[in-house]
């Protein structure tokens, strides 16, 4: 089945990103020279990221196009945020991008694509929130009945990436093999509820590894 929207355009973007990253995390397991896993486990944190988003989006059939349309309408807050991060901004190049002529064609357009959504995403207090979702991304995995398996990952994989004393002595708790196979699991996930989306026949294979991929990556039944 054919079907273009939000959910199409927001999905398509997250998957793609995450072959990418399973294509440099390939790249670095096969073909590194040197110890790479804190590489690859940084590389799994982003993954699992956007994972969560893109199941969130699908995992409510009722609410999938609201909030494909949220994911993809946040990029005009995101433009609006970035330029005034760059006024404000007082090294050089800042000041180079902030005063350039294209601004004047480009900055109202943007101005009114901003207005027409912020609504969406602006809070109680007046605040338009830091993401396009509301709460934090633990209560994105509970919503996927994956709280359990998001406390760990989340514990395991940040501190790759924020370099803790403990990781760096002992090496991230996720390695080499572990590192694959995880992000194919996640991958998997997306992949599987985007084909159950598209009306996609799989294989007794593919159905196989969607299934399989459901299932916390700390569980064994």
């Amino acid at each position: 089945m054919t079907k273009s929207g939000p959910v199409t355009d927001a999905i398509e973007m997250i998957a793609s990103r995450m072959t990418a990253s399973g294509n440099s995390l390939a790249v670095l397991y096969h073909h590194s020279p040197h110890a790479w896993t804190f590489d690859g486990a940084s590389i799994l944190r982003n993954v699992y990221d956007v994972m969560l988003q893109g199941l969130y989006i699908m995992v409510d059939v009722a609410n999938r196009i609201e909030r494909a349309q949220l994911y993809m309408d946040f990029m005009d807050v995101e433009r609006m945020r970035f330029i005034k991060l760059i006024d404000s901004n007082g090294t050089d190049i800042a000041k180079y991008v902030s005063g350039s002529p294209k601004r004047l064609e480009a900055e109202p357009v943007m101005k009114q694509r901003y207005d027409a959504i912020k609504a969406r995403f602006t809070t109680k207090t007046g605040n338009v929130r830091d993401t396009w979702y509301a709460g934090s991304l633990r209560e994105l995995a509970k919503a996927s009945d994956l709280e359990q398996e998001y406390e760990l990952v989340q514990r395991i994989l940040s501190a790759a990436v924020h370099s803790s004393p403990l990781t760096l002595k002992q090496g991230p708790a996720v390695r080499q093999v572990p590192i694959m196979d995880w992000h194919w699991r996640f991958a998997f996930r997306i992949l599987g509820a985007y084909a159950e989306y598209k009306g996609v026949d799989l294989d007794e294979m593919e159905k196989y590894l969607v299934t399989s991929a459901r299932r916390s990556v700390f569980n064994t039944s």
